[in-house]
């Protein structure tokens, strides 16, 4: 091989298929660093929107309501409505759940904790509302946006990277 008119071996050619082998636990562990980073930033609720000091619990309690909304090209759905009442207790309804295959709606009552040090809000479902609706459990998906009171809570629906979800506004 010639590079700059000079003569230089090819052994050196041998050297890069163990290079790659050495590199790539490392390069792997960037493309998932990478994956995280770009779904904090541009995932809902995204970076900016988050609050920089987890807020104190008595500045949620309200009601917030999640406007009629269109998930997907197959289905649309009604709106859906959360109230988190001052002494933990909260009464949701129709808000949508997915479980890889599995679909529900949350509806019922229950109590609520949090929020914790990222942000979310745990919801408590005792008692289920109609048919059709999500099995009492413990839900998850709740995430707090926004910098001051009234703050927004955003709801993901499905697995969360794929930034399916519903915001609930302060009514």
């Amino acid at each position: 091989m010639q590079i700059l008119r000079r003569r230089i071996s090819n052994w050196w050619l041998l050297l890069i298929p163990p290079a790659l082998l050495l590199a790539s636990p490392a390069l792997l562990k960037l493309f998932f660093m990478g994956n995280n980073l770009a779904g904090a930033v541009f995932g809902p609720p995204a970076i900016w929107n988050r609050p920089w000091h987890t807020p104190r619990r008595s500045d949620l309690p309200g009601r917030y309501l999640g406007p009629e909304r269109h998930l997907d090209h197959e289905s649309t759905l009604s709106s859906s409505s959360l109230t988190l009442n001052p002494d933990g207790s909260m009464i949701v309804a129709g808000l949508p759940a997915e479980f890889g295959e599995a679909s529900c709606t949350l509806s019922g009552t229950g109590n609520w904790t949090g929020p914790d040090e990222d942000q979310k809000i745990d919801l408590i479902l005792i008692s289920k509302g109609s048919f059709g609706t999500c099995e009492a459990g413990l839900y998850s998906s709740l995430q707090l946006a926004g910098y001051f009171k009234p703050y927004s809570l955003y709801w993901i629906i499905g697995d969360p990277d794929s930034g399916i979800g519903i915001w609930l506004k302060r009514n």
